[in-house]
């Protein structure tokens, strides 16, 4: 189903039982095919599926951290709540679509990340984090964020993915890109961080939205560096105001993207190849003390 076709069938619902077995039947069939498996920093590049309730995301590979679950399927229908079930008028158009969701888990989650102590307490109580812990809390990140935002994404008919890489070339960070329909762009859009910018003197936040060329995407999957771009987001959201622009570059987990094998057997040549470098080490280290008790030194 694409977006398009959601709008479409959703608008002909007269009955709220009408909607609500419409959102179930559309979550169901999302679920459909779903295998539980962990995903996240170091586990995969990106991930381009509805991440079912059975999946983990890891938001932190320290063993500290637990995995998050995407377990609140009340989700989508308070999206639906949230837009009054009015898609003409809240989703006419990809661009709108996107800030409204940008609201929409500002609204769930809370504004910032801030509360830091509150967030490392509830991922190291040794068991997987329901979502629903983070809701209104202000103590969710990137990764939730996303996670959240895919699934939307997905439930609304977008051609989108998850990616997890890096944000200025340090800080660990998962964002999100999608394709627009009869369109050869994606669009990179990080739910972490919007844009401000000033209107009539007040500050305003809006989706932090970037266009991206084929050529741009794919460089990104080989390992490449991406540079977000002000310029779409000038055009549907600050117009004729002033924003700030922060320079934004995105990497990729080069993981997914440097492997010719799947994910689980790349990390296992990965253990393999540093097992054997650290038994070299090792027969290095013990051919040099055995030369020194027989009185020689190796050059």
């Amino acid at each position: 189903m694409s977006f398009k076709e959601f709008k479409e069938e959703y608008k002909k619902l007269q009955t709220e039982e009408e909607r609500k077995n419409f959102i179930k039947k559309r979550i169901e069939s999302l679920l459909k095919n779903s295998e539980p498996k962990r995903i996240g920093k170091e586990m995969c590049g990106s991930y381009k599926d509805f991440i079912s309730p059975n999946i983990g995301v890891c938001s932190n590979t320290s063993d500290i951290f637990a995995d998050m679950k995407m377990d609140d399927l009340n989700i989508y229908q308070e999206f639906m709540n949230y837009i009054h079930n009015d898609v003409d008028k809240y989703m006419y158009g990809e661009p709108i679509t996107i800030n409204v969701i940008q609201y929409f888990i500002w609204n769930y989650f809370g504004y910032n990340a801030g509360a830091v102590f509150e967030r490392m307490d509830i991922y190291s109580n040794g068991r997987p984090v329901s979502i629903k812990e983070l809701k209104g809390k202000n103590i969710a990140a990137c990764s939730e964020r996303s996670a959240m935002v895919q699934n939307l994404l997905k439930f609304l008919g977008f051609d989108s993915e998850i990616i997890f890489g890096k944000l200025n070339g340090n800080e660990s960070h998962a964002y999100i890109v999608f394709k627009p329909e009869k369109a050869n762009i994606r669009i990179l859009y990080d739910p972490m961080n919007p844009v401000e910018y000033l209107e009539n003197g007040e500050k305003k936040y809006c989706a932090g939205v970037s266009r991206m060329s084929e050529e741009q995407y794919t460089e990104l999957q080989n390992g490449g560096t991406y540079n977000f771009n002000y310029d779409l987001v000038k055009k549907i959201f600050v117009k004729n105001n002033e924003c700030v622009e922060d320079k934004r570059v995105y990497t990729s987990d080069e993981i997914k993207f440097k492997k010719d094998m799947p994910v689980e057997d790349k990390l296992k040549q990965i253990k393999a190849e540093y097992i054997k470098v650290m038994e070299n080490n090792a027969n290095v280290i013990e051919d040099t003390v055995l030369d020194n008790e027989q009185g020689g030194i190796k050059r």
